[in-house]
């Protein structure tokens, strides 16, 4: 019997999320029950289509597409064999999938027999399928073969970029110029170029950009102005914090000290010559900034405490230094300050000197020549990359201004497009969203579900920019303007955990919204289970503990846990492989059963050494090594001693020679002999 829980707060947004005409940005936090409304939302517009085709469900992992498949088949499972519902969310979803099974029935549709009419798939899996509608138009070439290991490819352009040198040709000065700043370390320059061509999916479209808008040296211009608007950015935000800590008299107390000072450097003369507060906006108070902070902060990024006569406040400016003390020990307190001032101190020139634009302008060359000859590559081995495929996929669909006959094609088939984690998507993913809905409406029928949580944005690896949730929230996507949800309800913890949650990231998050930097701030969820005594959250910090000391304590808490419930369920937690692997190993020397996820690669598990063996064995017969593993693997199961009886005495002789043998095989014990003739006939 499940556990009674609150009804949820946020029933009515859930309710209007299931509204068929209306597209939705929704904001789920965790435990929310974001994958339930997902799958109910697809249900809902399933029993309202002609086709299973028309509703596109988009995730981006294969777990999550095969999880959130699996629901619905469950759903349809359930609700055809009228199964009771589990609680109110589950009783919505069987609803939802008789309705879907109904329609179905009426239409031909059969799909428990044929489940793969569901359009659920990943973002790559998508990419893969419109590349693959128009090949030629696409530039991917035939077959779009995907290689999910391509460094190899990456390596081989990496290397005919830097050949580029010896031809003679334009890209040769763009080459020279990066090895001379590298020291000549070509093989870093390969490294790194390497590592580029891997991750261009992040930078690409911008160099490509720019140098298509911007030719010759308007190219500095256009990247110095997108420099000054990040300073600038960065200079409102220190603005903004220290308007709210009344900072006139400071500021002029600080002028003045800069004031008498010998002129050192252009910063101190920037804030000696400062106007009263507050200051104009814009990059050219940007020495004065760093001049300020530099004031106020300490070289590690700490408030002041103490000034004296090497900061400007002499005997004779006594009262000055009371005063400016005074107003340092007011700001203690203020972290929003503090972290706006230690930021902007590192913040660059808005110009480049001469000598790093002439690099800079060579790297920018440099990256095209090699995304160019990654092309040719991917021409010559017939095989493309993740990051091809997508771009290919854009390029199937054409433009919003011009599209393709697929994206026209489309524009018929598609009604609906529900997109999972979409605070995990990137630029060239909302492109793709964008053009698949360009001949959209508001009001037409067909609607956009997007669904995630910016708190949990955690691909900015993958060049995932939390600021696109933020922005379509505001302002939409495209024609479309998705109506935006909140739910609150938090399904998964107890309210003793909710409450630390919400009470540590508000501390943690920013108080607003910031769309230039992707900040996003905290939104608190309310608890629906029942309370349990004792405290949620027990912090033990061990700063100073080796790793090894570090896993002894987490294995007597867990063994403490065990000991007070040994029916309850652990979840050790850690940053990678490096720091669990002690603890399962400590784990497995205490007798303590338990289950490591991705703490083995793939390649050292039983099972698939066990079947690299196999292969191995069956491609070459006179590979001892692979085909004694192969009598030892759990399919021959022959001991040590039943080897060496075997071949022990035959050095020369193969593995497979001796199988043949039968005067060899009547050596082996009964049960090892059956084992090996069982194989041998195999």
């Amino acid at each position: 019997m499940s556990e009674p829980r609150a009804a949820a707060p946020d029933a009515a947004a859930r309710e209007r999320a299931l509204e068929p005409g209306t597209s939705f940005i929704v904001q789920a936090p965790a435990g929310s029950g974001k994958t339930t409304l997902l799958t109910q939302r697809y249900l809902a517009l399933l029993a309202r289509v002609a086709r299973p085709e028309a509703v596109l469900a988009i995730t981006f992992t294969n777990k999550a597409a095969a999880e959130m498949r699996e629901r619905v088949q469950d759903a349809f499972a359930r609700a055809a064999a009228g199964t009771p519902p589990k609680d109110l969310a589950d009783a919505v979803t069987l609803r939802q999938a008789a309705a879907v099974l109904a329609h179905g029935q009426r239409l031909g549709w059969s799909l428990a027999e044929q489940p793969a009419q569901l359009r659920i798939q990943t973002i790559d899996a998508l990419n893969h399928w419109l590349a693959a509608r128009l090949p030629v138009l696409s530039r991917a070439g035939v077959g779009l073969s995907v290689e999910t290991r391509p460094a190899e490819l990456y390596a081989l352009a990496a290397e005919r970029t830097l050949a580029a040198l010896d031809d003679g040709g334009p890209l040769a000065a763009a080459v020279a110029t990066v090895l001379e700043h590298a020291d000549n370390d070509s093989e870093r320059v390969r490294d790194q170029l390497l590592r580029m061509l891997a991750s261009r999916e992040r930078w690409l479209r911008l160099i490509v950009r720019s140098a298509g808008e911007a030719g010759g040296g308007s190219l500095r211009a256009t990247l110095e102005a997108a420099l000054g608007e990040q300073i600038s950015a960065v200079l409102a935000v220190a603005a903004v914090a220290l308007a709210e800590s009344g900072p006139a008299r400071l500021v002029a107390l600080a002028s003045a000290a800069a004031g008498r000072l010998p002129a050192a450097d252009d910063d101190q003369s920037a804030l000696a010559a400062a106007p009263p507060w507050p200051w104009p906006q814009g990059i050219a108070m940007l020495p004065a900034w760093r001049a300020l902070a530099r004031l106020l902060l300490t070289g590690d990024g700490r408030w002041r405490k103490a000034v004296n006569v090497q900061n400007g406040f002499p005997k004779e400016a006594k009262e000055d230094k009371a005063e400016f003390t005074a107003g340092l020990a007011a700001l203690a307190t203020d972290a929003a300050l503090r972290r706006a001032l230690d930021a902007l101190r590192s913040l660059p020139a808005p110009r480049y000197p001469d000598a790093e634009w002439r690099v800079l302008e060579a790297l920018h060359e440099l990256l095209l020549g090699a995304a160019a000859r990654l092309q040719q590559v991917f021409a010559e081995r017939g095989r493309v990359d993740f990051v091809a495929v997508s771009r290919a996929a854009l390029d199937a669909l054409g433009t919003p201004d011009e599209p393709t006959d697929l994206t026209i094609a489309l524009d018929e088939r598609i009604e609906h497009i529900l997109v999972d984690e979409f605070q995990d998507t990137s630029a060239p993913q909302v492109a793709l969203i964008e053009r698949l809905t360009s001949g959209w409406q508001p009001g037409d029928g067909r609607t956009l579900f997007l669904v995630g949580d910016p708190m949990q944005s955690i691909y900015g690896f993958r060049e995932a920019n939390v600021s696109l949730f933020l922005e379509i929230r505001a302002a939409g996507l495209g024609a479309l303007r998705p109506a935006a949800l909140a739910l609150e309800a938090n399904f998964r913890s107890r309210p003793a955990l909710v409450e630390w949650f919400n009470a540590s990231f508000a501390a943690v998050l920013p108080p607003v919204e910031d769309l230039a930097r992707g900040a996003v701030c905290h939104v608190g969820s309310q608890p629906t289970r029942a309370p349990l005594a004792g405290p949620a959250v027990h912090l033990e910090m061990l700063p100073d503990a080796s790793p090894a000391e570090e896993a002894a304590r987490v294995v007597a808490i867990v063994a403490r846990e065990l000991d007070a419930a040994p029916a309850a369920r652990i979840v050790v937690l850690g940053r990678g492989r490096p720091q669990l692997t002690p603890v399962a190993t400590l784990l497995r020397a205490r007798g303590i059963g338990h289950q490591g996820v991705d703490l083995v690669p793939l390649a050292e598990r039983l099972a698939v050494r066990d079947l690299i063996a196999l292969t191995r064995a069956l491609t070459h017969r006179a590979d001892r090594i692979a085909w004694l593993a192969l009598l030892r693997a759990p399919w021959c199961g022959l001991g040590l001693e039943a080897l060496s009886t075997l071949i022990g005495d035959a050095p020369t002789l193969t593995v497979w020679e001796a199988l043949g043998d039968d005067l060899r095989l009547e050596r082996l014990p009964p049960a090892a002999r059956a084992r090996a003739r069982a194989l041998r006939e195999v």
